[in-house]
């Protein structure tokens, strides 16, 4: 980065080049010097053979008349020096000459120089204070290759699964680390120790440790989600002056990591070297920071679900089974009194066993948020429906399928318990002599899903958005069968709905088979 060139725009021959050359090694000792070239004046005012050497330099240098006869050929809004410091000789004794240097967007200006000796030519002074600076930041082409990096990091992160977090968070540090020449980045989030460095990424290796918050650059800044940059970025975008690099602490830049309004950890940007930073440079370590706050985020919560969703099913085990123990010793005393007790009697706590067994399959099955089906074949709808018919007590009731009712690919036992609780809920709706239907929902192109309808009462239009919330009944029921019948179509990657005509109608959007002998 530091042997950047400088751009001297002067006619062939012009002895501004050699002093430009002269003043630059004194002003730059030692190998790292930047390179002097000369461009032709007329690419001063952009797009021309020149545009490669001005991409990769630190700064221009040229004389006032070039730049008058640029200002005078291009637009008063025209950046002749693109963005980059700009040093203008300029003849001694002509004011308007040096206001001209100024609106044109120069950093500064130098009179002539006749002597002899490098060292005392003001011109040294003039390029350590204006170009000094930016050689030691990234360029423009330099900041749209990280701006790239960043764009492709976005993508990574987005699609990070819960395993792969840490290997894509380093990798997409190690690419920006590289891109922008820096030696170390430390992503530390916030625990009960402090802030423990989770994720980093050096060229050569090393072990963060963990810090304490008041041992960051002004932590009252990061407490207000601020980045904090040393050298500090000034005020009109550009960069402070540099010191001696032999005396410069390392540069650094650190950025909050926030999420929901919290501070949550901190990303430390390092070089070991000189660095002056630009306001572009810092937004970018900016944009990375929220996209690993993002992928953290995501990744907690996904933990945290996947935590809950153990901890219920867990629960709900235990549970049912201290419930399906004294619900057998009930179920089986039951039998042995089944001669003594009057047979309505009977009936009634049969039901009762029977729904009570019902109940804890539902409490199981709701617990099992991820794991809601399992291998899925073709299965036919008809013969499948006449199953789950046959698990529900309701003698006066009647089930049809319609014509036309062909396979679907599905987990058999999981469609099954969603024909059932369909069931269910018709009778406990529409009564114990509900007629019930299932059959194909054909549309233009054929069949497009099924339906299960029936007879009852229908859904209320108030109530339409709630009925497969979990726990919401009209029918002094659990509330859990139509939360089944929603969790079990979404694991399916089907839709459900409902809707009423003459009784409820719930819809499904999925691929149905019709039978061979039924014309689509």
């Amino acid at each position: 980065m530091n042997r950047r060139s400088i751009v001297v725009h002067a006619d062939a021959g012009s002895p501004v080049l050699d002093r430009v050359t002269a003043a630059a090694a004194v002003a730059f000792p030692g190998p790292d010097a930047p390179a002097v070239h000369r461009a032709d004046p007329g690419s001063l005012s952009a797009d021309d053979a020149d545009a490669d050497r001005l991409a990769d330099a630190c700064g221009v240098v040229t004389t006032a008349s070039v730049l008058s006869s640029a200002v005078e050929e291009t637009a008063a809004s025209s950046d002749p020096f693109g963005r980059l410091p700009g040093v203008v000789v300029v003849p001694e004794g002509e004011p308007e000459a040096v206001r001209t240097a100024f609106r044109a967007g120069a950093v500064d200006t130098v009179g002539p120089f006749s002597g002899s000796n490098p060292e005392s030519d003001p011109l040294v002074a003039r390029l350590a204070e204006t170009i000094g600076p930016a050689r030691s930041r990234l360029s423009d082409p330099d900041l749209e290759r990280l701006t790239t990096v960043l764009l492709d990091a976005a993508t990574t992160l987005m699609s990070t699964r819960s395993d792969e977090v840490k290997t894509k968070i380093e990798w997409t540090m190690e690419s920006v680390g590289e891109r922008a020449e820096l030696d170390r980045i430390v992503c530390y989030l916030d625990d009960d120790e402090g802030f423990s460095p989770e994720y980093h990424w050096s060229p050569d290796g090393f072990a963060p440790t963990t810090r304490a918050f008041d041992d960051f650059p002004e932590p009252d800044r990061l407490s207000t989600f601020e980045n904090v940059s040393v050298p500090a970025v000034s005020t009109d975008g550009g960069a402070t002056p540099a010191s001696d690099p032999e005396d410069a602490p390392s540069a650094t830049v650190h950025v909050p990591l926030v999420t929901e309004w919290e501070l949550t950890g901190i990303v430390s940007f390092e070089v070991d070297d000189r660095r002056s930073w630009t306001e572009r440079e810092v937004n970018l370590y900016r944009t990375l920071a929220d996209l690993i706050a993002s992928a953290v985020a995501r990744n907690e919560r996904r933990t945290e679900l996947r935590s809950q969703a153990e901890r219920l099913e867990q629960f709900s085990a235990v549970v049912s089974h201290d419930l399906r123990n004294p619900l057998n010793v009930f179920s089986g005393y039951l039998d042995l009194a089944a001669d003594d007790v009057r047979p309505s009697h009977y009936d009634a706590m049969e039901n009762a066993v029977d729904r009570m067994g019902t109940l804890i399959d539902d409490l199981l099955m709701l617990a099992r948020r991820g794991e809601t089906i399992g291998e899925t074949e073709s299965v036919p709808v008809a013969s499948l429906a006449e199953e789950a018919w046959g698990s529900v007590r309701a003698p006066n009731a009647t089930l049809t399928v319609a014509e036309g009712t062909g396979r679907v690919e599905a987990d058999p036992g999981r469609f099954r318990q969603a024909l059932e609780n369909l069931f269910r809920n018709a009778v406990d709706h529409g009564g114990p002599e509900v007629e019930i239907e299932v059959g194909p929902r054909v549309g233009a192109d054929g069949v497009v899903g099924m339906y299960v309808s029936d007879d009852g009462p229908g859904v209320s239009p108030d109530v339409r958005d709630s009925v497969f919330d979990s726990g919401f009944s009209t029918a002094d029921s659990s509330g859990i069968g139509l939360a089944i019948v929603d969790r079990i179509a979404e694991a399916h990657d089907w839709t459900v709905d409902v809707r009423n005509d003459d009784g409820a109608v719930f819809e499904f959007d999925l691929e149905m088979t019709p039978p061979p002998t039924v014309s689509p």
